[in-house]
């Protein structure tokens, strides 16, 4: 079966998903001590990340602006990443921290919004 462009459609379907995530900033990770089994301790990094879907629905109800008022913060240590969805349409412009099993903040719109989110974030 042959998807966009003439190329097989499992190809069309890789490609689009390697397309739909990119980083604004490369992160800066900071490290948290963690005690192994035998009670010595090691050093783990741990990235901050936000997610922001572009997708349709979200696009409409302004994420390209949320996006921007992520970047401008210039926030050290915190990747910005722009997602295709998450699976919340129709409550946008939707927002993910920390990570695919941090929480989903609905309505990020506003510069108040993003400083919320962005407490959030820093909280954990």
């Amino acid at each position: 079966r042959r998807g966009r462009g003439g190329i097989p459609a499992s190809q069309a379907a890789m490609s689009s998903f390697a397309l739909s995530s990119r980083v604004f900033r490369p992160s800066l990770k900071r490290s948290r001590v963690c005690t192994t089994s035998g009670g010595s301790t090691v050093a783990r990094a741990e990235a901050k990340e936000v997610k922001v879907c572009t997708n349709k629905e979200c696009k409409r109800a302004g994420s390209k602006k949320t996006l921007s008022m992520f970047a401008a913060l210039e926030l050290q240590g915190v990747d910005i990443v722009e997602i295709r969805c998450l699976d919340e349409c129709g409550m946008g412009p939707n927002v993910q921290i920390n990570g695919d099993d941090g929480p989903i903040i609905n309505g990020v719109k506003t510069e108040d919004d993003v400083k919320k989110v962005v407490d959030r974030l820093m909280e954990n």
